[in-house]
């Protein structure tokens, strides 16, 4: 008798143990006590920075950040254009979830231009990046020097404090950055989106990196350079100013790329070639405790996830991207299966659409609905020779796994507004080649 009882007090003592491991395994960690700063540089592509393998010193500032963070070698955006692409960041979902198609490209046009806009925004029932951080006890502070990224097209949710300026350049954004310090940096932990406008068209000549060329395209190219470097001096700045060094988790990216007529074109949102969608993505933490180079494929998707996973929140199933934490922990293999889809929709005088697919070694890009190209991403970095025809089982399964994604991701119902430019703005988006 005593024996019986004694085994279902046993059993019973391990069920209580067992509940209390589950208990515990289930509360949620304690948040740490990190800022958080996410940093896109517009117009950045990753293989014009030097610790990207880039011969000039574009950015001695990032180049030494770099020696003490994280920096994935091969990040891409999920759009080649910078209201999709940032709202990607922001969401941790592919434009034809958030719907979030276009920004101010989205000129109504007949014989002349049309001041009224009609622009996509994002979703208020899709939680972005600032609203987990705000929730979680954050002070939120934006500031977009691209009027892409503003209150509009709904960039503003859950933000605090929010300024957007149109390319009024680097120095007038720390301007204010520096009006906002005691603001931002007194009582509690604080979330800082900086978006600086300066590498994008029309490329200013900035000295000391800027050497004139005789040939047209490559003094461009010198000049974009020169914007790189020139930008990387203004975050060095708002680095030392704020004191990220110990206490802040830096995040810094790109929006997307920018064709160098590297396939006979300049600028972006023309297509998903990799010059206009592989951007830089570095992570430092705090203190510099984790240097590292990896070389799996991941996306700006990755970022929200990433950073729910540092402070201590749980993954949100709604993320289509992944917490990149595991890969800097040494899991690789969920990473080399994974598969990428970068898209790109406009519709100015025609509807265009593009469709990507990165794997592996593989990029597979269909300009629907006939045109396929499929690229060896090791073998081919400049995406100069075709292997479509030789490629074909390797292209339609690619092109499958688009569609079945598509088909069955979760969707939100477009937004979408109608906005009044004054000439002076119009004027302005003309010189930034967003309206012919």
């Amino acid at each position: 008798m005593k024996k019986g009882i004694c085994k279902k007090k046993l059993i019973t003592g391990f069920l209580i143990f067992t509940l209390l491991l589950a208990f515990n395994s289930c509360k949620k960690r304690e948040l740490k006590d990190y800022n958080v700063v996410l940093v896109v540089i517009d117009t950045l592509r990753s293989d014009h920075l030097p610790f990207y393998g880039y011969k000039k010193n574009t950015s001695p500032f990032l180049s030494q950040l770099a020696e003490k963070s994280t920096v994935f070698k091969n990040a891409f955006s999920a759009a080649p254009w910078t209201s999709p692409a940032t709202a990607s960041i922001f969401t941790s979902l592919y434009p034809f979830q958030h719907k979030l198609l276009m920004g101010l490209l989205a000129i109504r046009r007949a014989n002349q231009i049309d001041p009224n806009l009609k622009i996509n925004k994002i979703p208020e029932e899709i939680t972005t990046i600032t609203e987990v951080l705000k929730n979680a006890g954050y002070k939120t502070f934006g500031i977009s020097d691209n009027l892409n990224i503003g209150e509009k097209q709904g960039f503003t949710q859950g933000f605090d404090k929010f300024e957007t300026y149109m390319y009024q350049k680097a120095p007038n954004v720390n301007a204010t950055l520096k009006k906002w310090k005691n603001e931002i940096t007194n009582e509690g932990k604080y979330f800082l989106y900086i978006h600086y406008m300066d590498p994008h068209a029309p490329y200013h000549r900035r000295e000391p990196l800027y050497v004139p060329k005789e040939d047209r395209q490559e003094d461009m190219i010198s000049a974009y350079d020169s914007e790189i470097h020139y930008t990387d001096e203004h975050l060095k700045e708002m680095f030392n100013l704020f004191k990220w060094e110990q206490n802040t988790l830096l995040i810094v990216t790109s929006d997307h790329g920018e064709g160098l007529w590297d396939h006979g074109r300049m600028g972006h949102g023309n297509s998903l070639y990799r010059e206009e969608i592989q951007v830089p993505l570095l992570i430092y933490f705090p203190g510099g405790k984790v240097s590292k180079r990896l070389t799996p494929l991941v996306s700006t998707l990755d970022i929200l996830p990433t950073v729910r996973d540092i402070i201590g929140l749980p993954r949100d199933e709604n993320d289509e991207g992944m917490s990149l934490i595991p890969l800097i922990e040494g899991k690789e293999k969920e990473f080399k299966e994974r598969h990428l889809f970068p898209y790109l929709w406009k519709k100015v005088k025609v509807e265009i659409e593009f469709r990507s697919t990165l794997h592996d070694k593989w990029h597979f890009i269909v300009r629907m609905p006939k045109k396929k190209e499929l690229y060896n991403l090791i073998g081919d970095k400049l995406e100069t020779r075709n292997h479509f025809f030789k490629g074909f089982k390797i292209a339609a399964g690619l092109e499958r796994k688009f569609n079945e994604f598509l088909k069955n991701c979760k969707k939100y119902k477009q937004k979408s507004l109608d906005i009044k430019l004054d000439n002076e703005k119009l004027e302005k988006l003309k010189s930034l080649g967003y309206v012919e």
